[in-house]
Parts: C-alpha cells; structure tokens; sequence
C-alpha cells in the first residue's frame, strides 16, 4: 500500500458517486436532451401533416377560390390556426400550383428532383412561392415547409439536412397533398 498524500487519496471513497455521475451524467443528459428534440421533430412534422390535409379540403371543396384568398390570407386563415403553438406562422412556407393532366412524363414529374429520389423543395420564401388553387376539377399540388432552426447543428447534419434558413442551419419538415378539386 501507499502512504503519503497520493495513498490517502486513492484510497478515500469518498465522493466517488459524484466522480461517477460526473462521468455518466453528461451522457444521460444528452441522451435526454436528444430524446426530447426527437419528440419534438415528430410532433412538429405530425401537426404539419394534419394542418396540410385540412387545408388541402379547404382548396378541393373550393372554399379557398369561392373566398378569393391571397397566399398571405390562405396561410394565416386556413394552414396556420391548424398549427399548434410551437410553430412560427410567419416562417411557415406555402406553395400550391396546378398540373396538367399527360399522358407522358410530365405533370408530377416536375415536382421530382433530376434523380427521382426525392420532391423539388421550393425556395424558403412565401415572396417566391407558387399561389394556384386551380378550378373545378384541377389536379392540384399543396406542399407546406417549416424550417425547423431549434435543432442544434450536429442533429442537422446527422439528419441529413443542408439548407439554411435565416442564417441558422435547419431541417425542414414538409408536409404535401396531391389531390383534385371537386366539382363545386
């Protein structure tokens, strides 16, 4: 055995469950901390989907053409009171437009990104996105975007996410509906 202050010290057990949960502790809390933005991402992406469905009735039955809403007066009145809390209205991104019926590729087909692995994500501007609820009987195309800037930087890019909104890096939650408007 030792002796001498390193001895008395190795031997004293004193403290050691604070040295231990100091060692484990940092990793419980990220462990919870990550947990708890998971949660948030699916309950953030869940609300985006029942907000986007409701609002994509409101254009098939022709509520939206019938009241001649603007983009602006669409997001405010019909997607955003869906929205729950946590979600910033004024960054929420609509984007509605009308496609041709072909019998080639063509139509949806331009809502695919060059290597069909995925949808064209508009520009993160209201200012820049697309406003056509079409007609009677238009094939109609609802996507909704949420950059989701809450999320640290290294769940961001271990999500794969690379656009930037505002300056912050985000992920964004979409939300889309392809349907055809009812004859109204």
């Amino acid at each position: 055995m030792r002796s001498g202050p390193f001895g008395r010290l190795a031997r004293d057990r004193r403290g050691a469950a604070a040295v231990e949960f100091a060692l484990v502790g940092s990793a419980l809390v990220m462990t919870i901390v990550f947990l708890m933005m998971v949660g948030l991402f699916l309950y953030i992406n869940q609300a985006l989907d029942r907000a986007t469905d409701l609002a994509a009735r409101q254009i098939m039955i022709g509520t939206v053409q019938k009241a001649n809403l603007s983009q602006a007066a669409f997001r405010t009145t019909v997607v955003c009171p869906a929205l729950p809390a946590p979600i910033n209205c004024d960054d929420v991104i609509v984007n509605v437009q009308t496609l041709a019926k072909a019998a080639q590729p063509g139509g949806y087909y331009a809502l695919v990104n060059a290597n069909q692995t995925g949808l064209v994500v508009p520009a993160l501007s209201n200012a820049t996105a697309q406003f056509n609820p079409g007609t009677q009987g238009a094939y109609v195309y609802l996507q909704v975007v949420y950059p989701l800037t809450i999320l640290p930087a290294f769940m961001t890019s271990m999500l794969g996410a690379n656009y930037s909104y505002k300056g912050a890096p985000a992920y964004l939650t979409v939300a889309t509906a392809a349907f055809r408007n009812e004859q109204y």
